[in-house]
């Protein structure tokens, strides 16, 4: 079993991220409705969405979302999520990104670094390969990723910390152009422990411009965080990059 199919279907993934941004995802959101706006890209694939918190976001402002996702216990999550708002312009699918989905979409889009999980760099750019293969004639790939530079620059080693009945420790280090975080949770006052690994690829943008090129895409704009700012490799947190299929 790989690091992502034992990692993401763990409930621990859950507690873990359970203090994400609001309002961050909100940004995101509305930085999209500028980017493909949905009178325009409808039809969007929301690709490794996790427990579909962006592509409910999407669905609330008028998109007709598919989430699709490797981890079924995310889909499970992300499905009921969206019953319980009663949305129906979300559908979640389980799928693996290494193949190709077999509808076309206006857009299709991979955020908060989803992104350079596989251990080759063949199997990272068969994946922009599949999307362009999913897009329609001038539909956009929107890729949010992390600055590998600045990832680099401001690696934290070292991290503890307790979220309900569990201390957690983490450790990054970078080994091969890869992140990789070992993290251990103990459950309180009992001698439970578990063990689990994130690896993510540190690809820059050229690596990325590179391989959009050879799927046929054409890389028009590059941001640097939700807001839409400028897009600079030594102080910028994300790289959010825009392409389109020639």
């Amino acid at each position: 079993m790989q690091w992502f199919e034992e990692w993401f279907d763990s409930p621990l993934y859950e507690i873990i991220y359970s203090n994400r941004d609001e309002d961050e995802a909100n940004l995101l959101a509305e930085l999209l409705t500028r980017i493909i706006p949905p009178e325009n890209y409808n039809n969007v694939l929301d690709l490794a969405c996790g427990r579909g918190r962006h592509s409910i976001n999407m669905a609330k402002r008028g998109y007709m979302m598919t989430g699709v996702d490797l981890s079924e216990e995310s889909i499970t999550i992300a499905r009921s999520k969206a019953i319980k708002e009663d949305l129906r312009e979300v559908a979640f699918v389980v799928g693996d990104m290494r193949e190709p989905f077999p509808d076309t979409f206006d857009a299709v889009v991979n955020l908060f670094t989803s992104f350079g999980y596989f251990g080759t760099d063949e199997q990272n750019s068969q994946v922009i390969g599949n999307v362009a293969g999913m897009l329609r004639e001038n539909g956009v790939f929107v890729l949010d990723y992390l600055n590998a530079h600045t990832a680099r620059k401001n690696l934290v080693p070292e991290e503890e910390g307790s979220i309900g009945k569990y201390d957690y420790s983490i450790a990054r280090t970078i080994q091969d152009d890869t992140i990789v975080k070992k993290i251990h949770f103990m459950r309180k006052g009992k001698t439970e422990s578990h063990n689990f690994e994130e690896r993510v690829k540190l690809y820059d943008r050229n690596w990325f411009e590179s391989n959009f090129s050879k799927a046929g895409l054409i890389l028009e704009e590059s941001y640097g965080d939700y807001k839409g700012s400028p897009f600079r490799l030594e102080t910028s947190q994300r790289l959010l990059m825009i392409t389109r299929k020639k």
